[in-house]
């Protein structure tokens, strides 16, 4: 699977792609605001990368996509089958500190949630942020999303095609 934008490719990971997200997930600006999403080590990174580069984890219930402008990659994109009421699917991304206020995860977030409702049939897409992370919360908003109700540790952001103006399709 591939999903391009007028910048950017969306792409399975591949082997290619360790360093960068060793850099990505490991790093301590990043890890802050991750969560559950993403391995914290280097062994955990390989492990991860092991499994999805593999396509062992291709399996339509989720997505796990690299982000790469040109040739470079500059993030990651996960989706997949949620375990919340609030939503059908939900998500996560990072963008590797270089790469950051460029729009890339705009971008990205807008493709892929395009993708997932009109190819996957997925109803419903929700994300969440911390609190002080307001470029987190941009992205959501500018990609369409919708904010619910937070609670004390999270804003959280729903996407539902039909509340809002259809998005452009992305060339798959």
């Amino acid at each position: 699977m591939e999903l391009t934008t007028p910048r950017l490719t969306l792409r399975w990971p591949v082997e290619s792609d360790f360093q960068m997200l060793c850099e990505l997930w490991t790093d301590p600006r990043v890890a802050r605001f991750m969560d559950d999403y993403g391995p914290r080590d280097i062994p955990s990174v390989r492990e991860w990368l092991d499994l999805h580069a593999g396509g062992t984890s291709r399996n339509g219930t989720h997505l796990q996509l690299i982000l790469t402008h040109h040739t470079t990659p500059v993030g990651w994109l996960g989706l997949g089958e949620s375990n919340s009421p609030i939503a059908a699917w939900s998500f996560g991304y990072a963008i590797h500190p270089a790469h950051r206020s460029h729009g890339y995860a705009t971008e990205a977030l807008t493709a892929a949630l395009t993708h997932c409702h009109t190819h996957l049939s997925v109803p419903t897409l929700w994300g969440e942020c911390h609190p002080p992370n307001t470029a987190s919360a941009h992205v959501m908003l500018t990609a369409g999303l919708q904010e619910l109700s937070p609670t004390p540790t999270s804003r959280r952001f729903l996407y539902t095609p039909t509340t809002h103006q259809p998005l452009p399709q992305p060339t798959t």
